[in-house]
């Protein structure tokens, strides 16, 4: 009898063991530790790193936890599954902008202006209409310069309805033009 429950205790340990065990082929991805509501800024306890096999994961699935911290959900989040770069807010762009500001993406029409655009630069937009300015002194935030070229830009809130309205006036939907402002230290 003592022979029997030894050996289903070692046959016990061993199973427990070889589950315990990450398979050579699975990598490792963040997944929500619980499940979190849209809208909240995570914290260490909200997501867990496990070992998963590859062909079970998103292909943009997370793995670097500190790159998760603070940062607000877009979608709520359900323990157990993996988490994706969609399910987090995207507008850290706005992170040290004012309250109250919005991220807008301009279409660009030149793909040398967007080459020779930095983040921080600030521009004018322009109607592509009439060429008055719909809102002067917009910060830009990121670029796109691939063939269909384009810009993210920091606005108010009363901005974003001008560009909006600037862009819906245009029939054939031309790119809104912009300007680099030159600041008054000369940079």
């Amino acid at each position: 009898m003592l022979a029997a429950v030894l050996a289903a205790t070692a046959v016990a340990l061993t199973v427990h063991a070889a589950l315990g065990r990450p398979d050579p082929e699975d990598v490792t991805a963040l997944v929500a530790a619980r499940d979190v509501p849209v809208g909240a800024t995570l914290t260490p306890g909200d997501l867990t790193v496990q070992h998963l096999p590859l062909r079970a994961l998103p292909a943009d699935a997370l793995r670097d936890p500190a790159s998760t911290l603070g940062r607000t959900t877009a979608v709520p989040l359900v323990a157990g599954r993996a988490v994706v770069p969609s399910d987090l807010r995207t507008s850290a762009l706005l992170d040290g902008l004012p309250e109250g500001s919005a991220a807008v993406y301009l279409p660009l029409g030149e793909p040398a202006v967007a080459a020779a655009l930095s983040p921080g630069d600030t521009v004018d937009v322009h109607s592509p209409v009439d060429g008055s300015v719909v809102v002067p002194s917009a910060v830009v935030l990121r670029l796109v310069t691939s063939e269909r070229p384009g810009l993210w830009v920091a606005v108010d809130g009363p901005d974003a309805v001008a560009l909006a309205a600037a862009r819906g006036a245009d029939p054939v939907g031309a790119s809104l033009q912009v300007s680099l402002r030159v600041s008054p230290t000369g940079g």
